[in-house]
């Protein structure tokens, strides 16, 4: 795989600002942050900062589509796979892991609480969806008619199941200091098995 071309100045000052930003979201949230403070943790002043971005939503739109990016790779990549079972746990497990603690999980929360009153958030997240949901059908698809999955299984109807069983393990670690994390993960690949297996009956 050919290595990423470098950023230019003004991408490296945005993708700046933007990690500044999820940390501060994460931290205090969306609405306790204030952007005098993003600007502070950028290391940069209000007129510079708001030369990339003019306000948090825009800040946090951008947070969403860099990850949305990111994941259609990751689903580019494997969509011709001969393992689309392997494939399915190792990308779930991989958007779990993509953090080391639970502040990329608080910050998932945060994006998701203020979709629910922003709708340009909301659309943001939304065709993020879409496309995940697509690349996660075809991909259960192929392990249906590979044997890795049961083909009665509406592929749409699973990906949702399996995206639900995500969100909800990354609400987890965001809200249970106490929840084993390893634990958690090492029993994921087997509840994905479990899942989509074919010969199944309810």
């Amino acid at each position: 795989m050919p290595d990423a071309a470098p950023l230019s100045r003004r991408e490296e000052k945005q993708q700046r600002i933007l990690e500044a930003a999820a940390d501060c979201f994460a931290r205090r949230g969306f609405h306790g942050t204030g952007m005098a403070e993003i600007c502070e943790a950028a290391g940069m002043s209000a007129g510079n900062l708001y030369r990339y971005f003019p306000s948090k939503e825009a800040m946090i739109c951008a947070l969403v589509d860099v990850e949305r990016e990111e994941t259609a790779a990751l689903f580019r990549a494997v969509e011709d796979t001969d393992d689309p079972l392997a494939a399915i746990t190792t990308l779930l497990v991989r958007f779990l892991t993509l953090t080391a603690d639970a502040s990329g999980h608080r910050l998932w929360l945060e994006i998701l609480s203020e979709a629910v009153r922003n709708p340009r958030v909301q659309a943001v997240l939304d065709r993020g969806d879409r496309e995940i949901r697509a690349a996660l059908a075809h991909l259960i698809g192929r392990a249906a008619a590979c044997g890795q999955a049961d083909p009665a299984l509406d592929g749409d109807a699973a990906a949702v199941w399996l995206l639900a069983l995500t969100d909800g393990f990354s609400v987890r670690i965001a809200t249970d200091p106490a929840y084993d994390i390893a634990a958690g993960l090492a029993a994921l690949p087997q509840l994905i098995r479990r899942c989509l297996a074919p010969g199944v009956t309810p």
